[in-house]
């Protein structure tokens, strides 16, 4: 069962009112990041917090930049912070392979009147949402398929919420940082990888002798399933989710170093363009790499806010 919970681990970070910390703050003295990018706060055995950070750097003109960090399955409270958090950003960079068309996705979405012609929109806008049904339905790539499945069913079984669901990527100052579904499937074909076989590399991991990883109370976690404990379920999950092996997995690779040069690409191109405050929201195992980009653009990390994504503390 370990290998099934650490595939959640990867599925979750790889692929997420707000007060920030105080000023003077010393970087390394900043609870552990950028080598830590997603963290367990725990309170007592049964009471813990999963929890993400927000990294605002600066730079000598004064720009801010924030790394938000992010897991695709959390609480509703979540993503609503988030929320406020983006309308604080002159700009918001967002990931999401496939997602260039997002933002208009979501217009047309939350417009749709079932109970009108066309769902009240025009002939036009309804081919175009059309169209947008029809390739999100062709697409036959069966990693997306899963993860998107087990988004779902987590997000239902713990009563979580979706990234998709959660965020609102209907603002007119987010910008797609992120590879097109074409971009991505190309470079992960130039150097011999796919999802499946990551996949598969993260489910053995447990299998390498001598690797040192969270210890898993099985059968406390079988009987927590069995009797709808979800607050033990999610302990448990939260204790693999913190887990950094994952990321160290991803060394290398298309998904988080190359999505990261690609996302590095679009800030390049817009922080020359008067924005005093950019938020760069991407998953958390992201933001280690970022952090270093960021610090190569002459940017000082100024202080740190963890945000609690998941929490069993009754807050």
């Amino acid at each position: 069962m370990n290998k099934w919970l650490r595939l959640f681990g990867f599925l979750l970070a790889c692929v997420p009112p707000f007060v920030l910390a105080e000023p003077e703050k010393k970087a390394e003295q900043q609870a552990g990041f950028p080598e830590q990018a997603i963290r367990l706060s725990v309170v007592s055995p049964h009471r813990q917090r999963l929890e993400t950070p927000v990294a605002t750097y600066v730079d000598a003109d004064g720009r801010e930049v924030s790394l938000i960090g992010a897991v695709h399955v959390a609480e509703k409270s979540y993503y609503a912070r988030l929320n406020q958090l983006f309308k604080q950003c002159d700009l918001l960079l967002f990931e999401m392979v496939g997602g260039e068309a997002m933002q208009r996705h979501e217009e047309l979405r939350r417009r749709i009147d079932r109970s009108k012609p066309l769902g009240g929109l025009t002939l036009e806008e309804a081919r175009e949402w059309n169209d947008m049904v029809r390739f999100r339905q062709h697409d036959d790539e069966i990693f997306f398929k899963l993860l998107g499945g087990a988004y779902q069913a987590m997000s239902k079984g713990l009563n979580l919420q979706d990234q998709r669901e959660g965020v609102d990527y209907s603002p007119s100052h987010f910008v797609h940082a992120d590879m097109t579904l074409e971009e991505f499937n190309e470079a992960q074909a130039r150097r011999g990888e796919s999802m499946m076989a990551l996949m598969l590399k993260s489910m053995g991991v447990s299998l390498i002798p001598g690797k040192k990883e969270p210890r898993l109370n099985e059968m406390r976690l079988i009987k927590d399933l069995l009797t709808g404990n979800n607050a033990g379920v999610k302990n448990e999950l939260m204790r693999i989710l913190a887990d950094s092996s994952s990321q160290d997995m991803l060394e290398d690779t298309v998904i988080l170093e190359g999505r990261n040069a690609k996302c590095c690409q679009v800030f390049d191109q817009w922080c020359g363009k008067g924005y005093k405050k950019i938020g760069i929201f991407y998953g958390a195992a992201h933001l280690p790499g970022l952090h270093a980009e960021m610090v190569k653009r002459g940017y000082r990390l100024r202080d740190v806010q963890w945000l609690s994504a998941w929490s069993t503390a009754g807050d």
